[in-house]
């Protein structure tokens, strides 16, 4: 079993991360850490626990992001199974023991649990049925074609929930593509598809941290036309393999969603204007979304997003969208009274 953990200036929580991997109730790991380029005191913590427990690898290099950290951390593993872990999570004891029972017991390429968002700051619990939209699910273990048409919305694309079978990964020739973010919904949703079964476990086993502003989630703004080209690359590639049209609805349903969505969530206005134009000039057309009648797509809402954001001038987006975010704040406002 082979744990791969990208690391990266993240000295305040990383320990807690570790702690939690390495009192794990299956011991027999590796424990591969990509350093990738940290300029805080997290090489010192890694070479700390290397001395500590043989399990560990530290490998170092310069910053290239966490996708090519990743790249790196599976070159050198050597386990029946893999699993990418974030530095600032942690888990629960059982976590790994009980997730590569569920792949052995089913067979599956991909095993997934469930998982909750907890505050940095507070530390308090958040609401996190989202993270898992059980819905969709058509059973516990399925094959990807029996949801084709929700392959891409009852997940969301980050590996730290997902275990893989190893054989399977290198077979389909999965690897994360070298962006500065979004690079693991690439591999996540090729890897949704190239399973052969997916298996879910329906166990709370990853607490995942919130409102950490250094995180790459929190770094978008610096890269704002990243997104775009990892939805683009996704699609390119399930072209490639000849499945697109299979999974065309779900791809397609999901993809007008995330693409308003990071619009939408720009907090510099200025860059939030420009790439509204973007949006609207360039990535929806190319997305081909209008080639399909309302009724393709099943989320009224999200819809009247997209025509928001394809037909509307830009003080009208820019109003809805403040009027939006100011209701929604009142709204969870007054459910913490």
């Amino acid at each position: 079993m082979s744990v791969i953990i990208p690391v990266y200036n993240i000295e305040r929580h990383l320990r807690q991360c570790l702690d939690s991997v390495t009192g794990q109730t299956l011991t027999e790991l590796e424990i591969i850490c990509v350093d990738d380029g940290s300029t805080d005191g997290s090489p010192e913590i890694l070479v700390d626990y290397a001395q500590r427990d043989g399990r560990f690898q530290i490998i170092t290099q310069p910053n290239t992001g966490p996708g090519v950290a990743r790249n790196t951390g599976m070159d050198r593993a050597t386990g029946e199974y893999l699993i990418f872990l974030d530095s600032d999570d942690w888990f629960e004891p059982d976590f790994l023991e009980r997730m590569v029972a569920k792949a052995k017991e089913t067979g599956a390429d991909v095993t997934i649990c469930r998982t909750v968002e907890f505050d940095t700051d507070t530390g308090a619990e958040l609401p996190s049925e989202w993270m898992l939209k059980e819905r969709y699910l058509p059973k516990e273990t399925f094959a990807p074609e029996e949801m084709a048409e929700h392959i891409f919305q009852f997940t969301y694309g980050w590996p730290w929930d997902k275990l893989y079978r190893a054989e399977m990964v290198r077979q389909a020739g999965l690897f994360y593509p070298p962006l500065p973010n979004s690079e693991d919904l690439v591999f996540v949703f090729q890897s949704l598809t190239a399973a052969s079964r997916i298996s879910i476990l329906p166990n709370v086993l990853v607490h995942h941290r919130a409102n950490r502003m250094n995180s790459v989630s929190n770094s978008r703004h610096r890269d704002p036309e990243v997104p775009y080209e990892a939805l683009a690359l996704l699609r390119q590639t399930l072209e490639e393999r000849g499945i697109y049209r299979q999974y065309e609805p779900a791809f397609l349903n999901w993809a007008m969603e995330f693409l308003v969505w990071n619009v939408a969530n720009m907090g510099d206005r200025k860059a939030q204007r420009q790439y509204f134009y973007k949006l609207k000039r360039t990535w929806l057309p190319a997305m081909r979304f209008d080639s399909h009648p309302r009724s393709y797509y099943e989320n009224g809402f999200t819809y009247r997003k997209y025509l928001l954001a394809q037909y509307a001038p830009w003080p009208v987006f820019a109003s809805i969208l403040r009027g939006y975010k100011w209701w929604k704040g009142s709204t969870e406002r007054g459910n913490d009274r």
